[in-house]
């Protein structure tokens, strides 16, 4: 069995089995990825064991469940410090134990595009146009820019943030800039260490075990407060040189991303709260997700692009559909449909309320049947420095 064969039979169930232990899908997902992402090079070994039958522990020889929930509270403190990065970044969204949740964390196990791609979207523009602020002048040899996260509130987007990657598995540079409170829960915890930037004062955070980062946080006069951060895989001393490093190299940046979808209607408890809407790529392929948290634990994502990977995945019951002029599937059993738009855009959305299906489902088609997609964006940026 290849892992992506195991990925693709297994992933559900790893995640269901990592929701239950840690109480939180968000850190299950967290769990589940760093655990595919670390089994990934050592597959032909691991494959040898016949997993996951030979991995299993005999029944009573496992450690006590309230010393595996301890361990996993620990964990789950160290994971929200690095979901303000992922979230944000879009790097896997949550929506529920199989289908959408289970693509996000399947692209994450995916090994990294030897190079990056030129991307062919559309043209760009729509109704919010969003100052790009600042840019980083030095970045490490091999670093390009692949995402750009927005998050929006009403007729603004107080909060930008970009991510540089490396070729290098698990390798990423972020710079968040703006602030919102609706991040309070993921702000870095951890013993700060005063630092100068260029005469401004900082704060350096190293925090992490299991997924180690290195935060900075300061804010220039007359700006918005500035958040870099660094996960990468050397010692901590090593990113907190490179994060200072970075960090001093920001300067100003004259562009702007636009934000061109727009919700025509949610439901009332989804229609007050601030959205994100992110841009980046996996392979080839262009990715734009629009996700929006409600109270509960209630979730949205609306996911195009060039890729029919989300589609394709799906391995439960299909009946057909049409929305608006566009045939696609729905997916009662995962609260999710799909699209293909006339013009090839792939569509994916789900909806994760913890309601009936009977519910759900017509919840969903509202949605997409006022939502407007916008042009699709820019993304000769992709790879940029």
């Amino acid at each position: 069995m290849t892992f992506e064969e195991y990925v693709a039979a297994r992933l559900p169930a790893l995640l269901r089995q990592a929701t239950v232990l840690a109480g939180d899908p968000h850190v299950a997902e967290d769990v589940v990825q760093d655990v595919l992402i670390k089994a990934q090079p050592r597959w032909a070994r691991i494959n040898e064991l016949d997993v996951p039958e030979r991995l299993r522990r005999p029944r009573g020889r496992g450690p006590p469940s309230d010393r595996i929930r301890a361990s996993l509270a620990a964990r789950a403190r160290r994971h929200r410090q690095r979901r303000l990065v992922l979230r944000l970044a879009g790097a896997g969204t949550v929506a529920a134990a199989t289908g959408a949740a289970a693509t996000g964390v399947w692209r994450l196990a995916q090994p990294p595009a030897s190079s990056f791609p030129v991307l062919h979207a559309g043209s760009g523009g729509g109704w919010l146009q969003v100052p790009l602020r600042f840019r980083l002048a030095w970045l490490p040899s091999g670093y390009g820019e692949g995402e750009r996260t927005v998050v929006v509130d009403g007729s603004q987007a107080p909060v930008l943030s970009r991510g540089w990657q490396s070729t290098a598995a698990d390798q990423k540079i972020s710079l968040l800039i703006g602030w919102h409170p609706s991040l309070d829960p993921d702000r870095p915890r951890g013993q700060p260490a005063s630092v100068d930037v260029n005469g401004v004062p900082g704060q350096l955070v190293q925090a992490g075990e299991q997924t180690p980062g290195t935060y900075l946080i300061w804010q220039p006069p007359g700006q918005p407060q500035l958040l870099l951060s660094v996960h990468t895989d050397d010692e901590a001393d090593s990113r907190r040189d490179l994060a200072l490093r970075v960090a001093r190299s920001v300067r100003p940046d004259p562009d702007a991303t636009w934000v061109g979808p727009r919700f025509g209607w949610l439901p009332p408890d989804l229609a007050t709260v601030p959205w994100r809407l992110y841009h980046g790529f996996q392979d080839t392929n262009w990715i734009q997700d629009v996700t929006v948290s409600g109270p509960g634990g209630r979730q949205l994502l609306i996911s195009t692009g060039s890729s029919a990977e989300m589609r394709l995945a799906n391995t439960f019951t299909t009946t057909p559909i049409r929305i608006r002029d566009w045939d696609g599937w729905q997916v009662p059993e995962t609260k999710q449909l799909f699209l293909t738009l006339p013009d090839g855009v792939e569509v994916a959305a789900q909806l994760d309320d913890g309601l009936p299906d009977e519910q759900t489902m017509p919840t969903l088609i509202r949605i997409i049947e006022a939502f407007d997609f916008g042009p699709w964006p820019d993304m000769t940026w992709i790879g940029g420095r």
